[in-house]
């Protein structure tokens, strides 16, 4: 009676064993996207999220010139991690795609032969003056650049402009630097020439 109770065991284990596992299969799942899985456990977040940082890696640019009216202009342009502009975009299959703008400001220095340097930043807070605030909340500024042609024996100008990404919106700026160090701002008035 208990030698056949010793073989029956092991075989009614394993039986056992198989029939649970043969229910585990996933018979459940198997009509469910992926997407619908990864709801499920909280996931699909984290897994449809792409983020494209703009530009990838950190930017420095750096200007250093000697103009023959005597000034000498060293710009310091570069990328910031403060204050990114984030756009967010819903794809077709919903996935969330963030693009992250890096915002950019150079460091100015300008002097004259025989004169103190006067050292100031240009970034989107210098031009918080102008009455579009609700335009450089969304811009990015391009770059800056010595107007030779604008420049004086007294002055020199520098150019610099702010794109909102992803738009045609775009304005111009002109900063004048005299030699006494007093600086200006002005928007650079671009109009189309009708024929």
């Amino acid at each position: 009676m208990f030698k056949n109770l010793k073989y029956r065991a092991p075989v009614l284990l394993l039986i056992l064993l198989s029939i649970i596992l043969f229910n585990c299969d996933g018979r459940e799942r198997a009509y469910k996207t992926n997407a619908d899985i990864l709801k499920e456990n909280k996931l699909f977040k984290s897994f449809s999220e792409t983020i494209n940082y703009i530009p990838k890696q950190p930017v420095i640019i750096i200007t250093d010139t000697i103009l023959n009216n005597g000034f000498n202009i060293k710009i310091n342009y570069h990328s910031i991690e403060d204050a990114p502009l984030i756009i967010d975009k819903l794809s077709k299959n919903d996935t969330l795609q963030k693009t992250v703008y890096k915002n950019f400001e150079a460091q100015i220095t300008v002097s004259k032969i025989n004169s103190l340097p006067h050292q100031f930043l240009v970034n989107k807070s210098s031009f918080s003056n102008f009455e579009n605030n609700d335009f450089f909340n969304k811009a990015i500024m391009q770059y800056v650049w010595i107007d030779f042609e604008a420049s004086t024996k007294n002055t020199i100008c520098l150019n610099t402009a702010f794109h909102i990404p992803e738009t045609e919106n775009y304005r111009d700026f002109v900063i004048s630097i005299n030699k006494f160090g007093i600086i200006q701002i002005k928007e650079k008035q671009l109009t189309q020439n009708i024929i």
